[in-house]
């Protein structure tokens, strides 16, 4: 069976339509059926239900199209890995980390490669709203701190490790709350007051969806130390990394909200995060193996 082949399918089954296949891959709509139809042929069953306006894997090419991901994937791993044994170690490492997380928890790994490959060049990018995890994804990066969800693996082929604990918690100022006149203690009360909020995520997930937090007036900000900066500065309450608000919290010039059942501290994980299609170089994988 032909590779090209099987990613046509591959890509066929995400979009639904041959004609949108066609377009993202640079391929004629004929192309992508004559791939579809040598696939067909060579399985000896339909992959796919021609009946509705959207194309859908029959029962069979389920099975088939778990396998064949299986294929690309080995694929991609085996050409990155080549390129890799090919020009030896990296001459350049690009690291990420979403700006809600702590830098330094890079500063051990940076110490090792200085010391193991002084060769590779390194680039450190702090990224917001997730644009780590989707660079990631792009192949622009080689590794990420990021939060973790176990949702995000619907929006790329990610392999991660947990590294350290994540606790967002929800503030307001101490200046805020006394021009209240009360802690907030009900839904009702957050209505009342504005909310700092961040900006969709680069991966598509909608934030008032999963957060669920009600405020009439919200302002949006798509980069977390914005955000500190304006909490402190008393224009609404909002949810943030705990360790980016401690010092204000332990100094009493932010205080925690905390209304039982409905507004509390949620603790995740930060995950090191790398793509499952790629091999890492030796520089990369040194990280990768110190921090597992």
């Amino acid at each position: 069976m032909n590779l090209s082949h099987l990613h046509m399918m591959i890509t066929v089954a995400k979009l639904g339509s041959l004609q949108k296949t066609a377009e993202q891959l640079g391929r004629t709509q004929s192309a992508v059926s004559m791939a579809l139809k040598k696939l067909e042929e060579n399985a000896g069953f339909a992959l796919f239900n021609r009946d509705g306006y959207r194309l859908e894997l029959t029962e069979q090419g389920q099975h088939f199209l778990r396998q064949a991901e299986e294929v690309v994937r080995q694929q991609q791993r085996l050409q990155s890995l080549a390129n890799q044994l090919k020009h030896g170690a990296e001459p350049l490492l690009t690291l990420c980390y979403d700006h809600t997380c702590d830098s330094k928890l890079w500063v051990p790994s940076i110490q090792h490669v200085q010391q193991q490959y002084p060769a590779t060049e390194l680039h450190v990018d702090g990224e917001s709203q997730l644009r780590a995890l989707k660079r990631i994804d792009k192949g622009t990066a080689d590794l990420a701190l990021c939060p973790w969800l176990p949702l995000f693996r619907q929006y790329g082929d990610f392999e991660t490790l947990p590294v350290a604990p994540f606790e967002l918690t929800v503030v307001m100022s101490a200046a805020l709350m006394k021009e209240f006149g009360r802690m907030p203690q009900s839904r009702q009360d957050l209505l009342e007051l504005p909310m700092l909020v961040p900006q969709n995520l680069e991966v598509g997930i909608n934030l008032d969806a999963v957060l669920r937090l009600p405020s009439q007036q919200r302002i949006r900000v798509n980069e977390v130390n914005t955000q500190f900066e304006l909490l402190m500065a008393g224009f609404g309450w909002g949810i943030i990394p705990k360790h980016i608000a401690l010092d204000a919290l332990e100094q009493g010039k932010l205080v925690e909200i905390n209304i039982p059942g409905f507004v509390q501290q949620v603790r995740l994980e930060i995950h090191l995060v790398r793509s499952a299609n790629r091999t890492l170089g030796p520089a990369a994988n040194a990280i990768w193996e110190s921090f597992a």
